[in-house]
Formats: structure tokens, sequence, C-alpha cells
């Protein structure tokens, strides 16, 4: 079993699974919704996975729901112009 950087955390192999995994539950949520009529077992399933399955997107913004404000740096560099 290889080992992640250091000796600790997951194997490579536990990563490559969980891909794996994580790509099945994608592909059989994708085609559970692609369906007419869900049942409500099905819609159970893809609830509890999509939570963990899905990517995460996180919102990010300024005071008051705006834009991010990005202070420009100016540095001076003695003697130089």
């Amino acid at each position: 079993m290889k080992l992640a950087t250091g000796g600790k955390g997951k194997s490579f192999n536990d990563r490559e699974l969980a891909a794996r995994v994580r790509t099945l539950a994608l592909n059989e949520i994708e085609a559970v919704l692609k369906q007419q009529g869900l049942d409500d077992f099905k819609k159970a399933v893809i609830l509890r996975l999509a939570g963990t399955v899905l990517p995460r997107l996180n919102e990010h913004s300024g005071p008051d729901g705006g834009e991010l404000p990005i202070p420009i740096l100016s540095v001076v560099i003695p003697g130089k112009v």
C-alpha cells in the first residue's frame, strides 16, 4: 500500500477508490434524475448522496454583498525610480 506524502493520511489507492466511487455515485444520481417518476426511496437516496458527492460551491462577497475590495499595494525600493 502506497501512503500519501509523509506516511500519513489516506493511501494513494484509497484516493483512487474514492474518486471512482464519487464518479459512480454522480453517474447514478444523473441516471435517476433523468428517469420519469421518482419514488420516495430514490429521492431519499439522491438527497443523501448529493450532499457528500457533489462539489461544494463557496460564494465570497465584500461588504453588503458587493464586490471584494482588493487593495493595491505599492512598494518603494530605496535607490530605484
